[in-house]
């Protein structure tokens, strides 16, 4: 009898240790797949220039002015020019508009019949508001160059090669 009782209790030790076990191989695992996936994450944000693309293209061009020493009325007229350029790209779509065009794309995506001219539509206006943004950035981005002094003009010209050159392919 007194067997039997040792087997059962070794018995149930074993799973209980079994199961406390398997707890912290599954914490262990879901740890270290956050982890990983955070990395994912991050370098997927490196390679594509961030989040939101405006932005970390905005934080670029002001980490490389930072870079150039400007001088204290070159600060002024950059900081003007970044505003000018900040009005004139107007505000960002009210909630309205981004869940009309989020149930557009629900409608595209969903019918049984795929409407090839409603796609090509949405991708030309999201081209096109992409091409206009892309193109205010370059104009705000000459405007700032010509405040420049020659050394200056140099220095930023050397930056900015190094800077586009990096990584992509």
């Amino acid at each position: 009898m007194k067997s039997r009782l040792t087997v059962k209790s070794s018995l149930l030790a074993l799973v209980a240790s079994s199961v406390l076990l398997a707890g912290q191989v599954h914490a262990a695992d879901t740890t270290t797949l956050t982890a990983q996936s955070e990395q994912t994450q991050q370098k997927s944000e490196r390679a594509h220039g961030g989040k939101h693309h405006g932005k970390s293209m905005h934080k670029s061009v002001r980490k490389m002015l930072r870079s150039l020493d400007l001088t204290e009325t070159q600060r002024t007229d950059v900081r003007a020019i970044f505003d000018k350029y900040k009005a004139e790209k107007g505000e960002r779509p009210s909630a309205e508009e981004r869940a009309a065009h989020k149930a557009e794309m629900l409608a595209l995506i969903s019918n049984a019949n795929f409407d090839d001219a409603q796609a090509e539509a949405i991708i030309d206006a999201k081209q096109l508001k992409q091409k206009e943004g892309m193109k205010n950035f370059m104009k705000m981005q000459n405007e700032i160059y010509q405040l420049l002094t020659e050394e200056q003009k140099a220095k930023f010209d050397s930056r900015f090669t190094k800077v586009k050159g990096k990584g992509r392919g």
